[in-house]
């Protein structure tokens, strides 16, 4: 038995996201065709490969040896691409360590972190670990209200967490909202927006909340190389922030906490505008026939942005994920979200939503979905 002195780690969830399926007593099937987690099927691009071989094989000197702790190469590329100052970026291994800085940061003292029902995970569990309390407002699967999310604030409120797009309803503000929503919050309260699928929507009408540094001190807006770039397995996203903002929660950033593979992948990812371009198309060709196909079944499906789509069905979906699972599809359900009968379906290559629309279909037609 564990002293007491450990009974506020009792307090938190056993599970973390991404153990999709804790109860299972076996790994996934060889070539199983995996649409559970919002992974690129088409990447990481050629000259990201090439790269990161190059590094392997070339350099293993290099890999022996500490990364580059402020990852200054890196950050100058970000901050090329993206129109800011390199001491506004601020990296980490993956834009999850980024959503554990910010709520350490902002609540070593104590007091609530505020997001949406339906929100990605990893805020809450961020907002626990870091000794804090979660508040989550109305929110329904297909939308958030700005008004729901600022009338929830409370005194002890200390950091807001966006989705945008939402993981994993689909949600996305508009651009009146999400200023809105950065001109009204308080300003001693953090404004975190998660843009980890940001590079998915069209760059010309995408509502990027990075718009709204100039204006607002206390914003903090994430991205990663895990979902576009294809590079989930080597950890690696940054935040834009101001300068003083960013300075200060480098403080908080482990030293070394990427990895110099991942740093040296990431430079040239950041670079490959055309890439991300036809993987923005694939991904669009791949929602359209989805919906589709979706309808074709009866099938209601919500989300207006992402690399995935939100399934309703009339029976627990917990249920669809172990019959298609048994047929080596995988899927990720959506109970641990308060949708116990929504699965979210990655979009994967044309041969991936085959197999899945071959398992899914008989089963969806039998014992339906959520009907229009």
């Amino acid at each position: 038995m564990q002293p007491h002195v450990f009974e506020h780690l009792r307090r938190l969830p056993e599970g973390r996201t991404g153990q999709l399926f804790p109860d299972a007593q076996e790994a996934p099937a060889a070539g199983a065709v995996r649409l559970a987690d919002n992974s690129n099927p088409w990447g990481p691009a050629e000259a990201v490969r090439a790269r990161m071989l190059e590094t392997v094989n070339a350099d293993l000197d290099g890999l022996r040896r500490h990364p580059a702790a402020d990852g200054q190469a890196l950050r100058d590329a970000i901050a090329l691409r993206r129109g800011f100052r390199p001491g506004q970026i601020i990296l980490g291994n993956g834009s999850s360590e980024l959503i554990g800085i910010a709520a350490r940061a902002m609540l070593m003292d104590g007091g609530s972190g505020l997001a949406a029902r339906h929100s990605f995970a990893a805020f809450g569990l961020a907002t626990r670990a870091a000794g804090g309390r979660l508040i989550e407002c109305h929110a329904t699967g297909t939308e958030v209200e700005v008004g729901h999310l600022l009338a929830a604030v409370q005194p002890d409120t200390r950091i807001v967490y966006l989705g945008h797009p939402n993981n994993p309803t689909g949600a996305l503000l508009d651009r009146d909202a999400l200023a809105h929503l950065a001109r009204a919050l308080r300003e001693d309260v953090l404004l975190v927006v998660d843009q980890a699928y940001a590079e998915y929507e069209d760059p010309d009408t995408y509502p990027d909340a990075s718009a709204h540094l100039p204006d607002r001190a206390n914003l903090l807006v994430l991205h990663t190389f895990s979902k576009i770039h294809g590079l989930a397995g080597l950890r690696i996203g940054y935040g834009i922030a101001n300068p003083e903002l960013a300075g200060l929660l480098e403080r908080v950033r482990s030293p070394f906490n990427t990895n110099r593979l991942a740093q040296v992948a990431a430079e040239v990812a950041i670079r490959d505008e055309a890439f991300e371009a036809a993987c923005r198309a694939r991904n669009l060709a791949a929602r359209t026939a989805f919906r589709a196909e979706a309808e074709r079944h009866r099938c209601r499906v919500t989300g207006q942005a992402g690399n995935f789509m939100l399934m309703e069905t009339v029976f627990p979906a917990r249920e669809l994920v172990r019959d298609l699972r048994r047929q080596g599809v995988l899927v990720c359900p959506a109970d641990g979200y308060g949708l116990p009968n929504h699965v979210r379906v990655a979009m994967g290559t044309p041969e991936d939503m085959a197999s899945f629309w071959k398992a899914a279909g008989p089963i969806l037609d039998n014992l339906g979905c959520g009907c229009s």
